[in-house]
């Protein structure tokens, strides 16, 4: 089954309580944590009740003409993330989005028309 790296990218502190709960439920405590977990419709429910506090990891290849977004799953820890204009990177190519609607707009934004996904599949934006 597939995987994703999830990170708590804001605090908890002054959060509702079912808020904090689906964090904590991902197996995040503090910010700046990751965990990789399976890609079910569990973990996903928790990311969406959550949304504006965790994020997914995907690293996106701007190098070719149509870019290439992949899950990123690197084991090393990733201290140093950013917010640049409201998008939440590592400055290297790592950025993380609770919702894939975020990713498309991100891209689009970028005018970028289609991208190829972590599947393999071009994707029309």
């Amino acid at each position: 089954m597939a995987k994703l790296k999830v990170k708590l990218l804001r605090g908890l502190a002054g959060e509702r309580e079912e808020h904090v709960q689906a964090v904590k439920s991902l197996g995040l405590k503090k910010r700046g944590q990751e965990r990789i977990l399976e890609d079910n419709p569990s973990v996903w429910g928790n990311i969406r009740k959550a949304w504006h506090l965790v994020g997914v990891a995907y690293r996106i290849d701007f190098s070719k003409e149509v870019p290439v977004v992949e899950r990123d799953l690197s084991e090393e820890p990733n201290y140093t993330v950013i917010n640049k204009k409201g998008v939440f990177t590592d400055g290297k190519g790592v950025y993380y989005f609770s919702r894939v609607t975020d990713l498309e707009d991100f891209l689009k934004k970028k005018g970028y028309k289609k991208y190829v996904n972590w599947e393999g599949r071009e994707v029309e934006l």
